[in-house]
């Protein structure tokens, strides 16, 4: 009967602590989920800096904006990392933080960052991310006709290796930028336009912590109505549709309402 005892005790004491265990288990792997966003962020951060550092590097003849957001037409805003003014053309610069080695298509709607031990994520097409900074910002400078020299450039900090076939913008490594920008030498703008420009967006340029505040509030909202199969820009149901690039999520109201994304596309915006 004492055997008996000491092994139900014994057994008790094993399945409670396989239990404490199994909690512990549980919640570091909850932080270690939670970690990731963060160290993105993060990362983002530092990586604009070093752009913003290597950008200081120009001459004066290169006027440079960092951190701007501006409102588009269609009421929505707009971030953008960096806008370099010159004679010789508008450089919009968007910048990913991003190791290990990238993979994508201009047209894609995703890029693949393959790191170490077979592991790969993907995240929305920088290129597409910047034409709509572009869109908006041709809206503030009033470049309805799209006439003004708007170069489009996606910089990648810290990466290895960038394996992507791009005509549209330029893809480029940290090393390269100030190269890529200084290779354009034909003016194209007369420095009056170039600060007419500059002080147009100075003067659109929002700067108010609360609306910026209000921005990102609108894109996660805007992220939530997705994921809940909900069109942010009608109210009506999202359905499944297959188009060239693949499956993705369309307004029911086509063709009323056009709305497409996907929810890799709208974690993507909602990160950046």
């Amino acid at each position: 009967m004492e055997y008996i005892l000491l092994g139900s005790i014994i057994l008790l004491l094993f399945i409670l602590s396989k239990s404490k265990s199994a909690k512990k288990k549980k919640r570091k792997h909850r932080e270690v989920l939670s970690q990731p966003e963060e160290k993105i962020q993060q990362k983002g951060r530092i990586g604009e800096k070093i752009v913003q550092d290597i950008l200081s590097r120009l001459g004066n003849e290169y006027i440079g904006f960092h951190d701007i957001m501006i409102q588009g037409n269609n009421g929505n805003t707009a971030q953008i990392d960096h806008i370099v003014f010159s004679s010789y053309g508008i450089f919009v610069i968007e910048t990913k933080a991003y190791n290990g080695y990238i993979k994508g298509y201009e047209d894609a709607k995703n890029w693949v960052q393959f790191l170490k031990k077979q592991q790969r994520y993907e995240f929305y097409n920088p290129i597409k991310q910047n034409e709509q900074h572009i869109k908006a910002l041709r809206t503030v400078l009033n470049d309805s006709a799209s006439l003004l020299p708007i170069v489009s450039i996606i910089v990648f900090v810290g990466t290895k290796n960038i394996e992507v076939e791009a005509t549209k913008a330029i893809v480029i490594r940290e090393s390269e930028l100030l190269t890529v920008i200084r290779n354009y030498v034909n003016e194209k703008l007369t420095m009056q336009q170039t600060y007419e420009m500059t002080d147009m967006l100075q003067k659109m340029n929002i700067i108010s912590e609360a609306m910026r505040e209000q921005h990102v509030k609108d894109i996660q909202k805007r992220g939530e109505q997705v994921e809940k199969g909900i069109c942010p820009s009608c109210g009506e149901a999202l359905v499944e549709r297959t188009g060239q690039y693949g499956v993705f999520l369309g307004c029911s109201g086509y063709p009323r309402c056009r709305f497409k994304t996907n929810l890799k596309q709208e974690r993507e915006v909602a990160r950046s």
